[in-house]
């Protein structure tokens, strides 16, 4: 089971995050080499179906236990790091393309879901979100006039 926990409103703070995360990429091809992982941004699909919306995240190599989902606001956190493989002995590189350690996505909710009610779920490397829409009670109107 992911845990999923609420947070406070983003305010600036969330806007803070954000100019720091476009300085990072900005800046990323100007920095020379460094052993760091460089950050990467999973893959995500969204989609709406008539109970709610459904995020589909591609992580694979992600542990269960490496994914924070935090639901801030309107706002779906999701955030995690995916190690880099341990190799034994000395290896040399011919290729290297999949990233490795923290990502982060932030993805912006619609007013019209359950906050409270969102689930998710982690199998064969995909993440799924589920946001179901609030159920809007049924009543009866009056009709007025003579």
């Amino acid at each position: 089971m992911v845990r999923i926990t609420r947070g406070k409103a983003p305010g600036m703070a969330d806007l803070h995050r954000r100019m720091e995360q476009v300085m990072q990429a900005l800046l990323a091809d100007a920095r020379p080499f460094s052993s760091a992982a460089p950050a990467w941004v999973p893959r995500v699909d969204i989609y709406e179906t008539a109970d709610g919306y459904v995020v589909v995240m591609e992580i694979p190599g992600v542990e269960r236990e490496e994914i924070e989902i935090v639901v801030e606001e309107h706002y779906l956190r999701v955030s995690g790091s995916r190690p880099e493989p341990a190799h034994a002995g000395c290896v040399r590189w011919h290729q290297m393309e999949i990233s490795h350690g923290p990502f982060e996505r932030i993805i912006a909710l619609t007013p019209d879901v359950d906050l409270e009610q969102i689930s998710a779920t982690c199998r064969d490397g995909f993440l799924e979100i589920k946001v179901p829409r609030l159920i809007a009670p049924s009543r009866s109107v009056p009709i007025e006039g003579s």
